[in-house]
């Protein structure tokens, strides 16, 4: 076969994965206008991207007015909380999980610093819920950035696999929600914080996080089983983010 045959024919195969796959490419079911996705998938700047990074500025923001008022508590809050949604960004999530974790730590920020965990008693599962719901993807993904663990997207479709990538995630939600239970637990025996905590609440904020958790593991897996792309996301012809 001559060289020029075997790069037509190259170029016309599609690409295999690692493991012999070849690679499909899935497409959006629906394109909203150019406008709209000019505002809400295209790329404004490097810096300020999206209205997500508007998003996440809402801490940093939040944390400086409480700080000028005098509230250190909900300003260091929010400040710690600025700092996870921006390590999200630097992970370079799917828009769908990079959504999940910023509203999550916004519940979770923005949810102590106005107190509603006190005011509201349902809010404390919410929060239980959908953070380890969004934190075990962030962490899988970002693993699989420095290849501990594999790229959701490359993942065979076996049962076997998926089931692998799921419990990993899934260990990871649970054990973060064990370590701060943990972390709790110190912050009001050692060093005097003002945290409600008893034995049933510490288990229902467990069982809370176990939910979360595995529902965040199944979302990674229908994430994979889709062929999504586990990075932010690509680029069409025009240049927008799909």
């Amino acid at each position: 076969m001559r060289l020029g045959d075997r790069v037509l024919r190259s170029a016309a195969e599609p690409a295999l994965r690692p493991h012999g796959d070849p690679v499909t490419q899935r497409r959006p079911l629906w394109r909203p206008p150019a406008l709209l996705r000019a505002i809400f998938l295209g790329d404004w700047h490097p810096v300020l991207r999206d209205p997500l990074d508007l998003f996440r500025l809402s801490f940093v923001v939040g944390a400086v007015v409480f700080h000028l008022t005098g509230d250190d508590h909900a300003a260091t809050q929010l400040a710690l909380n600025a700092v996870a949604v921006f390590v999200a960004r630097m992970v370079d999530l799917p828009r769908v999980f990079d959504w999940g974790f910023c509203i999550a730590m916004f519940f979770n920020g923005w949810g102590d610093a106005l107190h509603l965990f006190v005011d509201w008693s349902w809010y404390d599962n919410v929060v239980h819920i959908t953070l380890p719901c969004f934190f075990a993807p962030m962490i899988y993904i970002g693993l699989s950035r420095i290849e501990v663990v594999p790229e959701p997207a490359l993942v065979r479709l076996r049962a076997t696999r998926l089931f692998g990538m799921g419990f990993i995630a899934f260990c990871i939600g649970v054990t973060a929600v064990t370590v701060y239970e943990v972390y709790e637990w110190i912050a009001v025996r050692w060093f005097g914080q003002n945290l409600f905590i008893s034995y049933a609440d510490t288990i229902a904020d467990i069982a809370d996080g176990f939910l979360g958790s595995l529902v965040g593991a199944l979302l990674l897996c229908l994430w994979a089983l889709g062929r999504f792309s586990s990075h932010r996301s690509v680029r069409d012809a025009r240049g927008y983010r799909l």
